[in-house]
């Protein structure tokens, strides 16, 4: 049976302030049972092993949790314990025997004053891509530049002279 994905985190949004708490949401699957040296932690996107964690914080041990439904548990972060840079980092559950449980999607941590008020995080998205397909993007968006400056020239010299004609000027 897969052992990774035992614990699911949900409802983790984009970004959290760098002034306040975190609040870590995540379900435990029935076939798991948390152990009170279970902990989350908070790693910089990338790392590689369970010892690189930036934060972390003990889980509540689960009483009686043999053969009950999926559990919905908590993990919260103080603000002073939070990283301050612009990076992605991810929760992941590592169970006492130091096997990574589960990982989050990224997120990031901004101040509340980079924020956008009217930002709708159904509306964002984060691409990962290489620098050579970057690189090819910004220059096909430079020739439609281009071209859409052509055509609109184009367009507006053709209907100015369409109206002289009309009006016979």
């Amino acid at each position: 049976m897969e052992t990774y994905v035992v614990v699911v985190f949900t409802d983790v949004p984009r970004s959290y302030p760098t002034n306040t708490g975190v609040t870590c949401n995540y379900t435990v699957t029935p076939s798991f049972h948390p152990h009170n040296r279970d902990w989350v932690g908070i790693f910089k996107v990338g790392w590689s092993s369970a010892k690189e964690y930036h934060t972390f914080i003990w889980v509540e041990p689960c009483q009686d949790s043999a053969g009950q439904e999926t559990l919905m548990k908590q993990a919260v972060f103080k603000d002073y314990y939070l990283p301050k840079d612009d990076e992605f980092y991810q929760f992941c559950y590592i169970d006492n025997t130091g096997q990574v449980r589960g990982a989050s999607t990224p997120f990031c941590f901004l101040n509340p004053s980079d924020q956008s008020l009217d930002s709708n995080p159904d509306d964002d998205l984060l691409v990962i891509t290489t620098q050579v397909l970057y690189d090819t993007l910004c220059r096909g968006q430079s020739h439609l530049r281009t071209h859409m400056k052509t055509l609109v020239s184009y367009h507006f010299f053709h209907f100015k002279h369409e109206i002289y004609f009309k009006c016979g000027l």
